[in-house]
């Protein structure tokens, strides 16, 4: 048997961007290639102690070679750069040792897009890369598209808006107005640089790869598909149970909601989740508490901790008591495996992409409330492009209060439209990704551009 074809993957290390990179490298794994994954070292801890789980003989049949590299506290304001250059420094220590053996040599490097060095360091090696990007292609077609934003006169190089209107974008891309721009989403000065540094390192590392793999499939975004070049869509990569491969998920899940929704009624209960990052104020935290109450029906709701600085209130004590009858709370839950259940309603989301297409690819229709970076981007999508949920409206500070958290359930509860185009889109995913689908087919003529 010949030497296995080595890709070297090295991720972002966050949630987001973990999952659907080590699903891609499962992919890749099942079709003949070895794949060292390369995490900060309390990342790789958390995967690993995962695979315990499982017996010994699992463990070998995957081709799977975790890898940590030390970390520590980056400066304020300076997380970007950091983890950029750490991956970058440690990833040549790594090629270096690898390509000491034959057997070892790295042939490929996949890293996410967003860390923007690592592909230089291929390069000086002679070895070819790809950028993988963990989004939409919509938000990939808005980064490429800064330049070209600062020559017309929409924002200056720090990214600032300097019209206060719709800024052109070509046909296909959701309208954004220039104060919503990712990188101008915070009022807060060091969010908008982290986001401005990272737009322009997806920049260098587009520039630096032979391809570009996105996380969702020409179907489903096909005008922004044709704004890119070098573009291989491979998604939505959809987490699956496979015994002995690691999986991208880092938080500890509670899997009795199982069981729960396994009592409740056909399409009844409504789903709550908030995704790693979202912080509430304590005053939208209690307005988001009592709409709940107030909405009729199951319900299942995520409080992770640091969702607000206050989760042991003891008003959430007595709701929790209170939705004893008709609900439950966990601090994580298996959420491909929860939307993926007949008893769910609808889903309350972030609107992170992972958790888009988690939700879409089981025909649940959303309720939108974005927080940070590409996920105000992907409400236009849901519910002006595909039309396939609702947003809230925000009142006085920026609450989105509870009779508007009732209102906005009852009404997309009631609209059989947007269930029946979410299921609509439900198949459309299904076939990009099935065995002959646009997106499977991609991951096989990407091996069969470096496979021997």
């Amino acid at each position: 048997m010949g030497k296995l074809q080595h890709i070297l993957v090295v991720p972002v290390p966050a949630q987001g961007h973990v999952m659907p990179l080590m699903e891609f490298s499962n992919q890749l794994v099942n079709r003949g290639l070895k794949i060292t994954f390369v995490n900060m070292e309390s990342i790789h801890n958390k995967i690993a102690s995962k695979l315990q789980d499982h017996p010994k003989e699992d463990k070998e049949d995957s081709r799977i070679h975790l890898v940590s590299i030390p970390e520590r506290d980056p400066d304020p304001g300076k997380y970007v750069e950091y983890i950029s250059e750490t991956m970058s420094l440690h990833l040549e220590k790594l090629v270096k040792k690898f390509n000491e053996s034959d057997d070892e040599k790295i042939d490929y490097i996949i890293a996410d897009a967003f860390l923007g060095n690592v592909l230089e360091v291929a390069k000086k090696f002679g070895i070819n890369g790809g950028a993988f990007f963990p989004a939409s292609l919509g938000y990939l077609a808005l980064i490429l598209h800064f330049s070209k934003l600062i020559e017309a006169g929409d924002i200056d190089v720090k990214g600032n808006p300097l019209k206060d209107e719709d800024i052109k974008l070509p046909v296909g891309m959701p309208a954004k107005s220039t104060i919503d721009l990712l990188w101008c989403f915070w009022d807060e000065p060091t969010m908008q640089e982290t986001m401005l540094s990272f737009t322009f390192n997806v920049h260098k590392s587009t520039k630096a790869a032979k391809w570009i793999l996105c996380n969702s499939s020409y179907e489903l975004e096909p005008s922004s598909h044709d704004l890119i070049p070098n573009i291989l869509t491979v998604g939505p990569l959809l987490p699956r149970e496979r015994l002995g491969q690691p999986k991208g998920q880092l938080m500890p899940e509670d899997s009795t909601c199982l069981a729960w929704l396994d009592h409740q009624p056909a399409q009844s209960v409504i789903y709550v989740a908030f995704g790693t990052t979202v912080h509430f104020t304590q005053s939208q935290f209690n307005e988001l508490l009592h709409g709940l109450e107030l909405v009729n029906g199951p319900l299942l709701w995520v409080v992770r901790a640091g969702l607000t600085d206050e989760v042991s209130t003891p008003y959430l004590d007595g709701f929790k008591n209170r939705l004893a009858q008709r609900g439950k709370i966990v601090d994580w839950a298996p959420q491909s495996k929860v939307l993926a259940h007949p008893s769910i309603a609808c889903f309350i989301t972030h609107c992170g992409w992972n958790s888009t297409m988690d939700g879409l690819s089981n025909g649940v229709p959303l309720l939108c409330w974005p927080y940070i970076a590409d996920q105000a981007l992907n409400e236009n999508y849901i519910c002006d492009n595909m039309k396939v949920g609702l947003r809230f409206k925000k009142y006085e500070n920026g609450i989105i209060t509870r009779s508007e958290i009732q209102t906005k359930v009852q009404e997309l509860l009631g609209d059989e439209g947007i269930r029946s185009r979410a299921n609509k889109l439900e198949d459309v995913i299904k076939t990009s990704t099935s065995e002959c689908g646009s997106s499977s087919k991609n991951i096989e003529d990407f091996i069969n551009s470096f496979k021997l």
